[in-house]
């Protein structure tokens, strides 16, 4: 019998990242960029974060229907 991927197999480890990641945007800032005194350094480590959130948003939603 042929199995297809089913793209709810990939939900529970997409979702498990999403926490993963929240931690990090609180951790990353006050340890690893404690050093970096310009504006860019959590602002930048924040914004590729919440886009890889948002992304993982869009892979686990796309095929939602009403």
């Amino acid at each position: 019998m042929h199995q297809t991927h089913s793209p709810h197999r990939s939900a529970p480890w997409l979702l498990a990242t999403v926490p993963l990641i929240m931690v990090l945007m609180f951790v990353v800032p006050f340890t690893l960029l404690r050093n970096v005194d310009a504006w860019y350094g959590s602002l930048t480590f924040w914004a590729v974060a919440t886009m890889v959130v948002i992304g993982i948003n869009v892979v686990l939603s796309r095929r939602w229907e009403d």
